[in-house]
């Protein structure tokens, strides 16, 4: 085993490894416990810092004995889970602080972002349920960290049982795919099973059974419709925080996983047609309650949560036609939406710390009292609708629904029509959330806060510098790739899958 290979490959993992370590030590002593925060993001900094540096590699590698890929699609996974990690650990400082022990938050964070890490170049059954489980342990703990918040609590039992499911279904049909091929590996797997159904010995049932077991397991982690009720009482209970981890990074590693272990030995009609009807459902549902949500104006939470589901359903689009042009597309969308997603979510957690509330009646007017924040988040939720206005999202968007409705699958075109009506709805209750903040007048929250956006020791927001600073830089990073860098992005995301079969 060659350890210097493996030490390259894993370099960013071991310096997330290391910052565990670190922020579990810190958070032991009371005198250092308020630099936890700080430690954890200069950690999650350089390892996303460390997987950049990898983005343009020359030659594939598989470390591990064939079980982890350190390919440009894993690295460009990795970038994306370390990079949101790293803007929701800076944003989370000052929301935390009204928790009963926030230090031991970070240690969490970061462990949950390793085993997304692992997740998105996992090549074997045992390191991706390993990882899986290492990502969903400890967001369940995410998930229930307010232990005060009886909605935290209730999130977390919600996230436990679901999970728990999940994982059950996903047991089942790896012990099928063991049993039948006595491998574990994804290539060997995929070899073992062709040569199977050669001499007719895998019964179609049966592979059925395994392919809807594994889809199962992955639409649960991505929240897809109808494997998504689990989502809304956790994005709503959980700390906010937690809520954006869920809704991007999870996601992210869930797809990463999927794009490799669906090309690799299950790329067939049943696979793709699966995906197509969990895309329709998501977008339909998604988009549906998002808007009966925002019209009873409800949880701004829930909100996004069902708008994540809907999101989830136009990322799936790219699984459901699975050729290259149409993978290629999810990730650069993917890549996108992480940085809409995480900019929407980083503000609406700055209302709501100083609000006291998600409500989205309690945002009217508050561009009156904080527009910088309220541009910032009317920026990243018009992006989200796909608007051609700071096009990232419009770009992204036109190649996914392009690359569907070109693909010559007879359902291509109808799953890219229903998409764009999807999307037309979801630009109904983006922009009238817009409209809330914007043009309605102030509501008794906002009238309530102080004028002026500088932080004096009786302003609500004066500790909340780092979340300003991720906001803003989430914003930018939006701003740069929509109107700078989107051809630079098609080029790395056409990249990415230059070693993925399909």
């Amino acid at each position: 085993m060659d350890w210097q290979l493996i030490g390259k490959v894993l370099y960013p993992e071991t310096i997330v490894l290391v910052g565990i370590l670190v922020t579990l030590l810190m958070s032991v002593f009371d005198g250092v416990k308020k630099h936890t925060a700080s430690i954890a993001s200069v950690f999650m900094g350089l390892a996303s810092l460390a997987a950049m540096k990898s983005i343009g590699l020359s030659e594939p590698v598989a470390i591990l004995f064939n079980s982890f890929s350190h390919d440009s699609m894993s690295v460009f996974f990795r970038v994306i889970i370390y990079t949101v990690t790293f803007l929701i650990v800076l944003g989370s400082s000052s929301y935390l602080k009204g928790l009963e022990s926030p230090a031991e938050y970070y240690p969490l964070m970061m462990t949950a972002s390793l085993g997304a890490g692992f997740l998105a170049g996992a090549n074997d059954f045992l390191v991706f349920v390993v990882a899986l489980e290492t990502l969903g342990l400890s967001a369940i703990l995410l998930s229930s960290y307010a232990r005060l918040n009886q909605k935290s609590n209730e999130a977390g039992i919600k996230y436990l049982i679901s999970s728990a499911m999940a994982t059950a279904i996903l047991l089942l049909g790896v012990s099928f795919i063991y049993g039948l091929t006595s491998f574990t590996n994804f290539s060997n797997v995929a070899m073992r099973l062709y040569q199977l159904n050669i001499y007719g010995i895998v019964s179609p049932a049966l592979l059925a059974l395994i392919i809807l077991c594994l889809v199962a397991s992955v639409a649960f982690k991505l929240a897809a419709a109808p494997f998504h009720n689990w989502s809304p009482d956790v994005y709503t209970g959980a700390p906010t925080t937690t809520t954006v981890f869920l809704s991007v990074v999870s996601k992210a590693a869930a797809f990463a996983l999927a794009i490799r272990m669906f090309s690799t030995i299950f790329h067939n009609d049943l696979v793709m047609m699966a995906f197509a009807v969990l895309a329709v459902i998501s977008i339909v549902i998604g988009n549906y309650v998002g808007m009966i949500q925002l019209i009873s104006r409800g949880s701004a939470k829930r909100m996004l949560a069902y708008s994540s589901i809907a999101q989830a359903g136009y990322l799936m689009i790219g699984l459901a036609v699975f050729d290259k042009s149409s993978i290629a597309s999810l990730i650069l969308y993917l890549a996108i939406y992480a940085i809409m997603n995480t900019g929407a979510f980083l503000a609406l957690i700055y209302f709501e710390q100083i609000t006291g509330s998600d409500s989205i009646y309690d945002f009217a007017g508050i561009i009156k009292k904080r527009p910088t924040m309220a541009i910032l988040f009317s920026l990243c939720l018009i992006n989200l609708a796909g608007l051609p206005f700071i096009p990232a999202g419009f770009i992204a968007k036109f190649f996914l629904f392009s690359a569907a409705f070109s693909s010559g699958l007879v359902y291509g075109k109808w799953i890219a029509v229903i998409g764009l009506i999807g999307s037309l709805v979801a630009l109904f209750y983006y922009l009238y959330f817009v409209k809330i903040m914007v043009v309605d007048p102030p509501s008794t929250a906002v009238n309530a806060l102080p004028e002026g956006e500088c932080c004096t020791e009786t302003d609500p927001d004066k500790d909340s510098i780092s979340l300003k600073f991720a906001t803003v830089f989430s914003v930018v990073l939006m701003i740069g790739f929509g109107v700078f860098g989107m051809e630079m992005l098609k080029s790395i995301s056409d990249a990415a899958i230059l070693h993925i079969a399909g």
